[in-house]
């Protein structure tokens, strides 16, 4: 059991209702643009853009997508379009809607009305119905009990109405019947438990009738004793002969089936399913939560809490009997799946899945509330959790992590509920407020990377470089890994002294928990200051450029070494060659990870012939080993070098992985060490030993080079330039977040801690092949490669009849590749160059061929072949666009618009008065009130255009208005004028006010920040002030102070109300009253009773100041969507002499020096009216 939300509440809410180096890319992991999207461990996902999609205001419970429209059910009465906030442009809906998944546009022509909450949403296969199942009891006023049956455009169909009773949690359709569950009792007068089956023709009742059964409840640590059997999800499988069923259950039909069954979909007879017999969640507390399929496998997940459940995360399990195929053993529960090309999408809120190898339990927790899974299995499970899944099948975690917010509407603090898709889109409904920070309530779409906008770019939070002199002439410049939602490889280009070109370009792997310090080193420089600037880049060229870093450089040293420019050309990413002389830090000269030497460790001659640097001596004590400065995950595949001279008897470990610096580490594998024997051994520990040992001894005192390598291919050990000892069934490492240690760690054998000289230990992010680890042998004895010919290999990607190649990752062992040659296999003159790019004349498969040539003449030659496809015909743009109004003046947004093959490139305003405009946002005031036809034309990357209009109703500012403000601009530096009422004025930290179409923001990034805009154009004793607010981020200390002015007579002397968002939500209202520059507080704080802050909420404020002799103020607070209170929540008199006069109003934001987090104050609006 696990802290989170408690769902088990869940169940009574839904009852109720030096010259250019480039280094090579290293080992690949699923995401929108894989390294190889063929291997079913890195599937192509769809892109982390939150694409605009209509919004409502509950909960979306469940979806089923049918061609290009999207159907939803849920609890919810309006819904409104992209961009809008609550209370904007909002329509009926009644807990059901559709919307067309191209677009994000709401269908305005489906709308059934549902008295009640909908549950459940199917389909038949002919997509000639939609059914719907919940709490409702009618629908568009008609009597439906529970479950309905509605055409695609929305309409009742008449002559189906079963009479269930009990609620209806899911459902399943063939052409000819309905199958649903729940807390079904009886369909008409014939009693049923918990499973029904009707005929689509006419809702009549079957005699199908399985009885899921109840469960121990011994297994609840809670005290609930609460029986159930309830169904919560189904698929039928097997060309429809099999019905699938999940819930809270235990049995199926007096049979052991806890938590998912399979029954025959005619007869209600129990078929085996293995799983069902590994599972143990059931019961009021735990329960399988969800099932989908892509007719090979079932895929269920599970929630668990205070027991009696062993699974958290998801399952595969074959179609037919059951067997397991992968565990997903991530903590954190999980509620829906989708399975589309070859991955799975969840919903969820998983916090740890160290256990199969991806993100760990992070010390602050982190819940990711939508995830992605290869659907195939890809490694095991470990045994970090449940002991039921030990050494099962796993999936792989896919770089694929949008952010998702928690919501409120069902008070479990949850983001998504469901999880669909049409094989082009992926559509998430739940509760969240928020996708990526973006206001976007309810529903999302996300698309494939070839339409989708794919401008979600790198996240550079703490990477700022730094510049280490690591000798004459030499810089190595090193920063933290970036890390992107849906992209593993990244690549970075580091320039030099304010060049343009790059002087080193790395591809890199990294995600969000896993972000390892990277580095490149310059050589040759000349003595003095240099400056280098980093950028970082995702593979849809989205960039951000990191700060410049500057260093002082002594005088040039030494040409590059052989050995060493072997190290770093061979893809190298951690290279330690030892050689300081002196300190406690062995620096990292191919990327950033430091090793920190500890007291035992001193220096002496190296290894490497020809080259002077030194190698460190380690004296086989606890304090005789150096360790990396920086955790990071172990990787599955690589290979480790160094050289070591020893003559220990006592044995003890060279290099590994283990999850301590200091200390022995509880977890550790990737181990070389040396036993009591002299012999050396390479271990990993998949929960179970994996051991290769040489048959030789090498502790005879002279140096020894060493090669570790893992992957799928198993592993091997090389000595000397040779390999020695190799094993196919040794493929993967355990799962483990930690550190590179050298010199000392726990061991199979012998002593822990060696008693050695160690020098050039790198790493590598894939298996060294033969011939270069006998290069680095030989270069390493002799200063002198080996003699070899160049490996040809490159890559391609093709679209249309276009075909683009590289052929930067050949290599060549002990020289440089001077020439690529490609022959495109159709007869055409041959193209050059590391990458090129041929159209083809048709087409077809064709055999494309690279021959590379070396600086010593010598070839290598590759091929394969590549499939073009002839283009298919421009699809024009769609244009959508949102209205904002306020008054008179109009804001339009149409960034909604899509061209599903290409892009759009311009966006033209017709607003219906005979005014224009461009761009994909504009303001526009019209000259009087009225209703105006507003029209969008946008055009696409090929000239075709597609228009949208929609109808758009403006009104004069209300008699009495002293000001309104809608924020319809952009500004930075101030607020610019408002709609109504002049100028603002910046009354503090004018360069943190800005204003973007629908916000005006202030900015408080740094404790004690304060700044505020006022309206000095109004003076007046009587005003009447209302606004709206939301906090970008949750406050942390003291709060977030948001100031409302109703009265401002001059500089230190006003009225304004304090609304206080405290740490914990807490709302509370306090009378600030400043006079001649001094604040009190009349009457202290009030906390407003029943408002709770929750991420991305909107606060609706109303101040009211009025009187010239004696002022009276009163003020409420609440959130945005409910009802005003009827009083107001505070109430103050003053009679202060110097504020009894006409001021201004305004409004200011104020962060606590004890906040530890950077926030903003987003204004959505600010009106004012004379008082009475």
């Amino acid at each position: 059991m696990h802290a989170r939300r408690l769902l088990a509440g869940l169940v009574s809410t839904l009852l109720l209702g030096t010259g250019l180096a480039v280094l090579p890319a290293t080992g690949a992991l699923a995401d929108s643009a894989p390294l190889d999207p063929a291997d079913p461990a890195t599937p192509v996902t769809v892109t982390a853009d939150p694409l605009p999609t209509v919004q409502i205001n509950g909960v979306a419970w469940s979806q089923v997508v049918v061609g290009d429209v999207v159907y939803v059910a849920g609890r919810f009465t309006t819904a409104r379009p992209a961009g809008a906030p609550a209370g904007v442009n909002e329509v009926p809906r009644d807990n059901v809607l559709a919307y067309d998944v191209r677009t994000g546009a709401l269908i305005t022509s489906f709308a059934p009305s549902l008295n009640g909450q909908a549950l459940s949403i199917a389909a038949s296969p002919d997509g000639s119905r939609i059914y719907v199942g919940g709490d409702f009891t009618q629908v568009n006023g008609q009597p439906r009990s529970r479950i309905a049956a509605l055409t695609p455009a929305g309409a009742l169909v008449a002559t189906w109405r079963p009479a269930v009773q009990g609620q209806v949690r899911a459902i399943a359709a063939t052409n000819d019947f309905v199958y649903f569950g729940g807390n079904v009792t009886a369909v008409g007068a014939v009693s049923r438990t918990r499973l029904a089956v009707v005929t689509a023709v006419d809702g009549s009742l079957t005699t199908w009738a399985p009885v899921p059964g109840y469960g121990s409840t011994a297994g609840n640590t809670d005290g609930n004793r609460t029986l159930t059997n309830e169904v919560l999800s189904m698929v039928l499988t097997n060309g429809n002969t099999q019905l699938v069923v999940a819930g809270r259950f235990d049995t199926m039909n007096g049979v052991r089936a806890t938590g998912v069954a399979a029954v025959d979909a005619f007869t209600s007879v129990t078929r085996p399913f293995a799983i069902n017999q590994q599972l143990t969640n059931q019961g009021v507390n735990s329960a399988i939560w969800s099932l989908s399929t892509d007719g090979t496998a079932v895929y269920g997940t599970g929630y668990n809490f205070f027991g009696p459940g062993n699974l958290e995360g998801s399952f595969a399990a074959e179609v037919t009997g059951g067997r397991v195929r992968w565990i997903n053993d991530c903590w954190g529960d999980s509620y829906a799946t989708h399975p589309m090309g070859g991955v799975l999408y969840q919903a969820n809120h998983a916090h740890d899945c160290d256990d199969i190898g991806s993100f760990p339990e992070q010390t602050e927790r982190v819940w990711k509330r939508a995830t992605a899974l290869s659907t195939a299995a890809t490694g095991i499970v470990g045994n970090l959790h449940h002991p039921t899944w030990q050494r099962q099948p796993a999936p792989t975690v896919l770089p694929w992590f949008p952010t998702m917010a928690a919501g409120t509407a069902t008070g479990q603090a949850q983001a998504g509920w469901s999880v669909s898709g049409n094989g082009r889109y992926v559509v998430y409904g739940g509760e969240f407020p928020t996708v990526n920070g973006v206001a976007q309530q309810g529903l999302v779409r996300y698309a494939l990377p070839s339409i989708a906008p794919n401008r979600v770019g790198p996240d550079v939070s703490g990477s700022t470089p730094t510049a280490a002199v690591l000798g004459a002439g030499t810089v190595r410049v090193a920063w933290r890994a970036a890390s992107d939602p849906d992209n593993e490889h990244l690549t970075y280009r580091v320039y030099r002294d304010g060049g343009t070109t790059p002087v080193a370009t790395l591809t890199r792997p990294s995600q969000w928990w896993d972000r390892p310090v990277l580095g490149w080193t310059d050589t040759g420089l000349t003595a003095g200051a240099h400056s280098y600037r980093v950028t970082v880049a995702d593979p849809a060229g989205t960039t951000v450029s990191l700060p410049q870093v500057a260093v002082q450089v002594p005088a040039a040293g030494t040409s590059a070494r052989a050995y060493s420019s072997a190290v770093q050309a061979d893809g190298a990413t951690s290279y330690w060659p030892l050689g300081e002389g002196s300190g406690a830090t062995g620096f990292d000269r191919a990327g950033g990870n430091d090793l920190q030497a500890f007291a035992g460790v001193t220096r002496g001659p190296g290894a490497v012939a020809g080259d002077p640097d030194g190698a460190v001596r380690l004296n086989g004590t606890t304090a005789g080993y150096l360790a990396t400065t920086t955790p990071t995950s172990a990787p599955q595949t690589f290979s480790a070098e160094f050289w070591f001279s020893t003559t220990t008897t006592a044995g003890g470990r060279f290099l590994g992985f283990g999850n301590l610096r200091t200390g022995s580490s509880v977890h550790h594998d990737r181990l070389v060490y040396m036993d009591a024997a002299g012999r050396l051994n390479f271990g990993v520990w998949p929960l179970e030993t994996k051991l290769l040992t040489t048959p030789t001894a090498y502790n005879d005192g002279r140096w020894h080079h060493v090669v570790a390598s893992l992957g799928r291919t198993g592993m091997q050990l090389f000595v000397d330039g040779r390999l020695v000892a190799s094993r196919a069934d040794g493929t993967r490492g355990q799962h483990n977040h930690g550190y590179w240690r050298v010199g000392g760690d726990r061991t199979w054998a012998g002593a822990e801690y060696v008693n050695a000289q160690v020098d050039e230990v790198a790493l590598y992010p894939a298996v060294l092949s033969a011939d270069k680890v006998a290069n680095h042998f030989t270069l390493g004895t002799t200063g002198r490669p080996t003699d070899t010919a160049p490996t040809a290999s490159f890559t391609t990607t093709s679209r249309d009849l276009t075909v683009a190649v590289d052929g930067s990752g050949s290599t060549d062992t002990g020289g440089r590749v001077t020439a690529h040659a490609w022959n495109w296999g159709d007869g055409t003159p041959a193209g050059s160059g590391a990458t090129a790019t041929h159209t083809y004349a048709a087409a077809g498969t064709h055999t494309v061929t690279l021959t590379v040539t070396d600086d010593g003449g010598r070839t290598g030659t590759t091929s394969r072949q590549v499939t073009v496809t002839a283009p298919p015909a421009n699809r024009p743009p769609a244009a959508a666009f949102t209205v904002a109004t306020s008054g008179t003046t109009v804001a339009v947004d149409g960034r909604g618009s899509v061209d599903t093959d290409g892009s759009v490139t311009s966006y033209a305003w017709s607003f219906g008065d005979g005014g224009t405009a461009t761009g994909a946002t504009a303001p526009h005031t019209y000259a009087a009130a009225g209703t105006y036809t507003v029209t969008l034309t946008v055009t696409d990357d090929d000239g075709a255009t597609g228009s949208s209009a929609q109808q758009v109703t403006v009104t004069a500012p209300p008699v009495g208005a002293l000001a309104r403000d809608a924020f319809n601009r952009t500004t930075t530096g101030g607020w610019g004028t408002a709609d109504l009422g002049g100028a603002w004025t910046a009354t503090a930290g004018a360069a943190r006010l800005s204003v973007r179409p629908g916000t005006g923001e202030l900015a408080l990034p740094a404790a004690g920040n304060n700044t505020g805009a006022l309206l000095g154009g109004v003076s007046t004793t009587s005003a009447d002030v209302r606004t709206s607010f939301a906090l970008s981020s949750m406050p942390t200390g003291a709060g977030t102070y948001v100031y409302v002015t109703g009265r401002r007579v001059s500089a230190g002397t006003e009225y304004r109300v304090l609304v206080r968002v405290a740490a914990d939500g807490r709302v509370s209202l306090t009378l600030s009253r400043l006079a001649g520059g001094v604040e009190g507080w009349p009457g202290g704080e009030v906390v407003v009773p029943g408002l709770t802050y929750t991420p991305g909420m909107r606060l609706e404020v109303r101040v009211r100041v009025s009187g010239a002799g004696s002022t009276d103020v009163a003020a409420a607070v609440w959130a945005a969507g409910t009802a005003e209170p009827t009083t107001p929540q505070l109430v103050r008199a003053d009679a202060t002499a110097a504020l009894q006069a006409p001021g201004a109003v305004g409004i200011a934001a104020y962060r606590p020096a004890s906040a530890t987090a950077a926030t903003a104050v987003r204004v959505s609006g600010f009106e004012v009216t004379a008082g009475r």
